[in-house]
């Protein structure tokens, strides 16, 4: 049975000529358009990925602070607080924030130093280079001298003059009484056995120091200043400086020379970067800055 146009229902009917109008094909096909042109945005955006190593490292940083796991709810707290930091930096990097910021700059410095350490693989130096590398800084590596000695305290509070003439009549009676008892009451030790220069130079000056190495053996001498008073010695061991061995020193001599051509690399692959750019400062002739370093 057919059922003709003005039988139908009146908004079937408008549907039926509505899509017979071209104003209503291109309105269609612009929307198809639209809606293509948004999803295509959408596939475009930058993405954010948190991998499962990263968010694992979030979390074992979390119960490292707190000493306990994340709760699911914390767990999202951490994973919003990740996602926030990063859009903020790349937006940031977008409005170009990180331009003239001092600390954003030694940082990135400061990383690409790191990359490139990374990167740059020492090789293991030889017998010969490392030898020769030890006979031109085998002086950092000897052993200072070490004494075992005693001394009598003169304390100079009251005057340096009063503490002299007291250190110099007790050293003239020491012979007689062994100088068991002439000093005064001291807050360091009155005693060191086998002890390092180095050490005793930090605690009572270089002239003390310096005169428990000139000083005859096993008797009393004196008087000898130092920043608290005045002292009588007597020095009843002496070991001289020592210089080690490589074999002795092997680890840090080794230590030594990779730090020394660390730097060495390092140094020359700046002199390489930096001639990818031209530098210029306000006031200086290019001349001055092409100069070479000198160190």
């Amino acid at each position: 049975m057919t059922v003709s146009l003005s039988k139908q229902s009146p908004v079937r009917a408008f549907i039926v000529r509505a899509g017979r109008e071209p104003l209503v094909h291109f309105l269609l096909i612009g929307a198809v358009l639209f809606v293509g042109i948004l999803a295509a945005r959408s596939l475009q955006k930058p993405v954010v990925r948190i991998d499962a190593q990263e968010l694992g490292q979030l979390a074992g940083y979390w119960s490292t602070q707190m000493q306990r796991d994340p709760t699911n709810e914390e767990l999202q707290g951490i994973i919003h607080e990740r996602v926030d930091e990063e859009v903020l930096a790349r937006e940031a990097l977008r409005l170009g924030l990180d331009k003239d910021d001092m600390i954003v700059r030694r940082r990135l410095a400061q990383k690409m130093t790191f990359a490139s350490e990374d990167t740059a693989s020492l090789p293991e130096p030889d017998e010969a280079a490392l030898k020769a590398f030890f006979e031109k800084t085998k002086a950092d590596y000897q052993a200072p001298p070490r004494v075992t000695f005693r001394h009598q305290f003169f304390n100079s509070d009251r005057g340096k003059d009063q503490a002299l003439a007291r250190a110099t009549a007790a050293l003239g009676k020491v012979a007689s009484t062994q100088g068991d008892a002439l000093g005064e009451p001291f807050l360091l030790p009155l005693g060191y056995s086998d002890a390092s220069l180095i050490d005793i130079n930090k605690d009572y000056g270089q002239d003390f120091a310096r005169a428990l190495i000139g000083v005859p053996l096993n008797q009393w001498s004196g008087p000898i200043a130092s920043a608290y008073g005045y002292h009588l010695i007597k020095v009843d061991s002496r070991i001289s400086a020592k210089t080690p061995t490589l074999d002795e020193v092997r680890t840090d001599v080794l230590a030594a020379y990779q730090e020394q051509a660390r730097k060495a690399r390092n140094a020359t692959f700046l002199a390489d970067l930096r001639k990818k750019y031209r530098i210029e400062i306000s006031g200086i002739p290019q001349t001055v800055l092409n100069q070479p370093e000198t160190n």
